[in-house]
């Protein structure tokens, strides 16, 4: 079975009182140059582009210009969110003050809420593992998830990520930093 590429949003310090949790810059580059050479080979190519090329294209183009970035600034006190391409993209700023902490949450599919089972696979999806049956194998219908949120004072929850659980220890790497950055607590569950 073929697992589907995961692009994960990285984080980095570019200054003492910024942390920035974005698309990393090796992706922008890569489509970018994928773009490139797609424009290179029609160019060369002579022949007018067909419907295919142009979904490469726009496709490679969407990717180059995408743009997902978190940057938490303590020097200013408060977080801006970015999100769409660069030409066009929607923003949003949620002061320090604003913020009652961090959670991480697990959210495993094929599981009813509220049940035993639910319980169960959250616990492991924490853990970073998964729950087996007796023969020692996971339910195919069963995948967890985990979800780093940034919750208001006034009740508001907003996702930063949503990862696998098997990446359940770079999401909490993440998430510590995060909350220590911003001087909040992190929870989980």
């Amino acid at each position: 079975m073929s697992r589907i590429v995961e692009i994960p949003l990285s984080l980095r310090s570019p200054s003492p009182d910024r942390l920035v949790y974005a698309v990393p810059r090796w992706f922008r580059a890569c489509m970018a140059a994928i773009l490139a050479f797609l424009v290179a080979g029609l160019v060369l190519g002579g022949k007018p582009p067909g419907a295919l090329a142009w979904v490469m294209l726009a496709l490679a183009a969407v990717g180059a210009l995408y743009e997902e970035r978190w940057v938490f600034d303590a020097g200013a006190g408060r977080i801006v969110q970015r999100v769409g391409l660069r030409l066009a993209y929607r923003s949003m700023v949620i002061p320090f003050d604003a913020i009652e902490g961090f959670r991480i949450i697990p959210v495993v599919a094929g599981t009813i809420p509220g049940s035993q089972d639910e319980a169960a696979e959250n616990v492991a999806a924490l853990a970073g593992t998964a729950t087996v049956d007796s023969r020692g194998r996971r339910a195919r219908h069963k995948k967890p998830f985990l979800d780093l949120v940034v919750e208001c004072l006034d009740g508001t929850r907003y996702l930063i990520d949503h990862r696998p659980a098997r990446c359940a220890a770079q999401l909490r790497d993440v998430a510590n930093q995060l909350a220590a950055h911003c001087d909040r607590p992190l929870e989980e569950g």
